[in-house]
């Protein structure tokens, strides 16, 4: 009888870390004679409650990011033979701007105790990079890391017969991002012309140097052609415990579809990158403009380094390297 793996997930299936850290282990995890399969958790007590009591008894639950009283845990302890938290961000904290605010560290705290408890209570944890394996291994020993991963198929290169156009400096991500792509664009908007900005999120560039920027809403089905229509990607970030948890998902896709990354020195950003061989981290805001003007004038080098890229997150990061990593972590 086949091993029966069961995701709890906080959200649908439009949820990134869903998408990417669970809906593709469904499908190969039952590719492989596995019988996995995910349900969401209800966020009411009530449904809560009703939900925790119909769930089966099944080989291995594996927690998605999502955060559990102790009583809810002890609940999962006893429908499973092996108990999985997986987590790909700092669920145990908020952004600083959040931590400003009495009730979101209120939040905060709480979300660190139950970090510890189901780290302490899990048969094994898996970390979505070495900082949140750092963390996760003060209450646990038993701790794998496992980036996230993507389909390599379907990110692919697409850009590279284009070499005499003028370059797209590109970025994609949430809106609730869009203040950290001010620098770069601030150090970089009096050479307009010789790049241009285009910027695809949920809501529009109102910064410094928006005139400059082409905006187009994100789509799931246009991502990759949105990605492919760059030739630089920009991933600024702040420096800070929360955004030390990122999982450089953004670096991912740019490098899959032969765009060259451009990010910040922060966290798992700088295990992605190597420097100057297939993106560039940047330490300082003026060097925003070192790097991608470097890139920008010499297309030879911006083609090398898009190679380099797309070759690395095929070997190392493609969604069927994630899986037999996983598959072995949980001993199936």
């Amino acid at each position: 009888m086949a091993t029966q793996i069961i995701y709890l997930t906080p959200a649908g299936a439009t949820l990134p870390s869903v998408r990417f850290r669970v809906l593709p282990f469904v499908e190969l995890g039952n590719g492989k004679g596995l019988d996995v399969s995910w349900q969401r958790v209800p966020k009411s007590i009530f449904n809560r409650l009703v939900f925790f009591a119909r769930l089966p008894k099944a080989e291995i639950y594996i927690i998605q990011a999502k955060l559990f009283s102790a009583q809810e845990i002890s609940v999962l302890k006893h429908k499973c033979d092996m108990l999985v938290f997986d987590y790909d961000d700092a669920v145990w904290t908020m952004p600083p701007f959040d931590l400003a605010n009495l009730k979101k560290r209120r939040k905060a705290a709480k979300c660190a105790s139950r970090f510890a408890n189901q780290c302490a209570k899990a048969d094994l944890c898996i970390a979505g990079n070495r900082f949140l394996a750092e963390k996760g291994h003060h209450y646990q020993d038993n701790i794998a890391v496992i980036p996230t991963g993507l389909d390599t198929k379907k990110y692919v290169a697409g850009r590279n017969n284009r070499p005499n156009s003028v370059p797209v400096v590109g970025w994609m991500g949430t809106s609730s991002y869009l203040d950290w792509v001010q620098e770069p664009i601030s150090k970089l908007q009096r050479h307009v012309g010789s790049i241009q900005f285009s910027i695809i999120s949920n809501a529009q560039y109102t910064g410094e140097g928006k005139e400059h920027v082409k905006w187009a809403a994100w789509s799931s089905e246009k991502e990759v052609s949105q990605l492919q229509a760059m030739d630089i990607g920009l991933m600024p970030l702040e420096n800070n415990e929360y955004t030390r948890g990122k999982c450089g998902f953004k670096i991912l896709q740019y490098m899959a579809c032969g765009v060259v990354p451009v990010a910040a020195d922060v966290g798992f950003n700088a295990e992605i990158i190597e420097h100057g061989i297939d993106g560039f981290l940047v330490r300082t805001p003026e060097e925003w403009e070192t790097y991608i003007m470097r890139l920008a004038e010499d297309n030879s080098l911006r083609q090398a380094m898009a190679e380099a890229a797309r070759k690395k997150i095929v070997a190392e990061f493609d969604i069927r390297v994630m899986a037999d990593s996983l598959w072995r972590a949980l001993g199936v």
